[in-house]
């Protein structure tokens, strides 16, 4: 199961945690895995300001934390990811799981 995990922290700042895999598919043809890494991917290439961002991608593994509070356009970016990856979640709760802690 994929888990992703948002956090909003006192000082506007933010973390984003996306780790595990969906295993829907087979290994290049989860179409799940596939649609949550482009979500993310076209998302961070989105942000307005990512030299503001600590960014780490590995397999099965994503954290992106804020290193100040950030822009109003790069929340916009930030809650377009989360819906689209709620949105994957409301169709396949068995292969994500998404967490808001605000």
């Amino acid at each position: 199961m994929i888990k992703a995990k948002f956090t909003k922290n006192v000082n506007d700042s933010i973390e984003l945690l996306i780790e595990g895999h969906a295993l829907f598919g087979e290994y290049g043809k989860d179409v799940i895995c596939g649609a949550v890494s482009s979500i993310v991917i076209g998302g961070l290439n989105a942000l307005n300001d990512i030299s503001n961002f600590d960014v780490v991608i590995k397999e099965g593994f994503v954290k992106v934390q804020s290193k100040n509070k950030i822009s109003e356009e790069d929340k916009i970016v930030i809650n377009t990811i989360l819906i689209q990856l709620e949105t994957i979640e409301e169709k396949f709760p068995n292969y994500i799981k998404v967490i808001r802690e605000e």
